[in-house]
């Protein structure tokens, strides 16, 4: 895979020299949305983005963990925090998207899955005090409605005490289809 991305970015830069930009997001607008492979390129087409418009922060799930949004200190918290205090972003937009694999993870096929690649569940669920695989489930930001999830993601970037009173509202993008619906927070 690396030799073939390598080759890729040489064709790549043969053919095509990129203005410069500032690092700052043209449209002040930060985009927290999933890491799911279905969203590369169909999402900024969908949103109607270009390079250099907004700052898009990619997690499992566009989500924060349960036990992270208690305290609303997590890595997604801090890069927002960046973005808004470094790069001039004044909005916040949470994109989930249907069809997400953290809505729909299985606990045995995790745990299963976490011991053929040589890591022990339980020692992580002791480690963490999870409790158990549900708990494990959890940690990992898991949920069961999208629509939900988003909701209560908005809630904690608006709460969170590292973060200024800026608009953020959510939204969840069809990964078939590419439509957007707005969901009330």
């Amino acid at each position: 895979m690396l030799d073939e991305i390598l080759e890729n970015n040489r064709r790549f830069l043969e053919k095509t020299t990129l203005p410069h930009i500032g690092h700052a997001p043209r449209k002040h607008t930060a985009i927290v949305t999933c890491m799911d492979c279905r969203l590369v390129n169909m999402f900024e087409d969908a949103l109607g983005l270009e390079r250099g418009d907004v700052v898009e922060l990619r997690t499992a799930g566009a989500t924060i963990s349960a036990p992270e949004r208690v305290q609303a200190a997590n890595d997604l918290i801090r890069s927002l925090a960046g973005s808004i205090y470094l790069l001039g972003v004044r909005r916040v937009l949470v994109v989930g998207h249907t069809e997400c694999g953290l809505s729909k993870v299985n606990p045995v096929a995790l745990t299963a899955s976490m011991q053929a690649l040589g890591v022990d569940p339980q020692q992580l669920i002791e480690k963490e005090g999870l409790g158990d695989t549900n708990g494990l489930v959890n940690w990992l930001g898991a949920f069961s409605d999208v629509h939900l999830n988003v909701k209560e993601v908005v809630n904690v970037i608006r709460t969170s005490p590292f973060l200024p009173k800026i608009p953020v509202q959510g939204l969840v993008i069809d990964i078939n289809t590419g439509k957007l619906t707005v969901v009330d927070a």
